[in-house]
């Protein structure tokens, strides 16, 4: 009899505990990284535009999926990262099984993403080439510093990276100003997002020597400093649509729920955020999309 009750409580964990491999399977398999870049294109599609480029998600997506495949199996054998491999064993013995497969997808998404630039963006095809050359330089432990080991730097890199991508895809016909007021809000956005990320590896970077704002002021004020930043970015959009550069609605939009996601994710309690946080932008995105259509369509005759 015990049985039969506890068959039912018995499945929903062996359920949960199936979703939450699957989950992390598709992070270390760099997907949420993915979805986290085109997030950055829908807000920059709705704040430039009011529309979403679907051929610039077509190239987004999979140029960010390559180029962290790359960055985590690298370009070949015996090259991985041990701050890596004592941040995400469970990661790093993942692809360590699957490098081979894994560096083959990369080099395959790389290279469609850079042939589809060059028919339908050919603005974006430098970058989409450089992404992988950059991650290299990025994060490669060679005789010269790297990038990745500065404090700021380290950040600041990923976010001009991101965004200079995301611009190029989207940025076609955009008044210079407006430009440069989209490109700050991702900037700090980025920026905010890269460093939670880096709470979940604070030891490891600390171990190998690399300086993250993590490891440095600690996880209450990275959050803080991160909410600030997204403090910021909101005022760059309220004032650049006073200015009329943009839209009211996406700018208020995507301000707030951003702003609001970051503070309630502050408040969950988990062993890792960085997957949280990738998942965070999109999903605010895609809201404020869903959000922005519903108002529109309201409005139209």
């Amino acid at each position: 009899m015990a049985a039969r009750f506890s068959s039912p409580s018995v499945s929903l964990v062996a359920s949960r505990s199936g979703l939450h491999a699957t989950s992390d399977l598709f992070g270390h398999l760099a997907a949420w990284v993915g979805l986290y870049v085109g997030g950055c294109v829908v807000i920059a599609g709705l704040l430039l535009h009011g529309e979403v480029s679907l051929a610039a998600l077509c190239i987004a997506i999979p140029t960010t999926v390559g180029t962290y495949l790359i960055d985590r199996v690298k370009p070949w054998p015996g090259l991985s990262d041990p701050a890596d491999k004592m941040a995400h064993p469970e990661r790093a013995a993942v692809l360590l099984r699957l490098d081979v497969p894994v560096r083959l997808v990369a080099i395959t998404l790389i290279v469609l993403a850079a042939l589809a630039s060059w028919l339908l963006i050919p603005a974006a095809t430098v970058a989409v080439i450089g992404a992988p050359i950059g991650v290299w330089v990025y994060s490669h432990r060679g005789r010269l510093p790297r990038p990745k080991d500065r404090m700021t730097l380290k950040n600041l890199f990923v976010a001009i990276s991101i965004t200079a991508l995301v611009l190029l895809l989207e940025g076609s016909g955009s008044q210079t100003m407006t430009l440069l007021a989209v490109g700050i809000f991702l900037m700090l956005n980025v920026f905010a997002d890269a460093m939670l990320c880096d709470i979940d590896d604070r030891h490891a970077d600390a171990r190998f020597g690399t300086r993250t704002i993590a490891n440095t002021l600690g996880i209450s004020e990275t959050w803080k400093l991160a909410i600030v930043l997204q403090c910021m970015g909101f005022m760059i959009l309220v004032i650049s649509a006073a200015m009329g550069q943009i839209a009211w609605l996406p700018a208020l939009l995507l301000g707030t729920v951003f702003l609001f996601m970051t503070v309630a994710l502050r408040s969950v309690r988990v062993a890792r955020i960085k997957d949280l946080v990738d998942l965070k932008l999109p999903l605010a995105a895609a809201l404020a999309w869903l959000l922005i259509s519903v108002a529109d369509a309201g409005l139209s005759p």
